[in-house]
């Protein structure tokens, strides 16, 4: 898959994820190789990341073994749970650290 930078028209056929820790929040982005523009990804607090983690487990449960419905249900309700709490955190802690781009080393 190719990815292009809005800002310099750089395609870029893969991307490496980087994280940033700040308190207990966790950012997750990747950069333009080329420009060094940053693309932020998500932000996960603690219990998101907790969440996140148990809803790996289950979706992996789901992919090896028969299990009921109810199950398939919470599953997906966790997941849209855990897609809202990272669009809030976006929002309460956007990516200002990173609202310069680097130059790629």
């Amino acid at each position: 898959m190719q990815i292009k930078c809005d800002r310099c028209g750089a395609v870029a056929e893969a991307v490496t994820p980087e994280t940033h820790q700040d308190g207990d929040i966790e950012y997750t982005f990747f950069r333009c190789p080329d420009c060094g523009t940053v693309y932020p990804v998500c932000a996960t607090d603690s219990a998101l990341r907790a969440d996140i983690a148990e809803y790996s487990r289950m979706r992996n449960l789901i992919r090896v073994q028969p299990v009921k419905e109810a199950f398939i249900r919470r599953t997906e309700a966790l997941k849209q749970k855990n897609m809202k709490r990272s669009k809030e955190l976006m929002e309460q802690h956007p990516l200002v650290l990173f609202s310069s781009p680097e130059p790629p080393e």
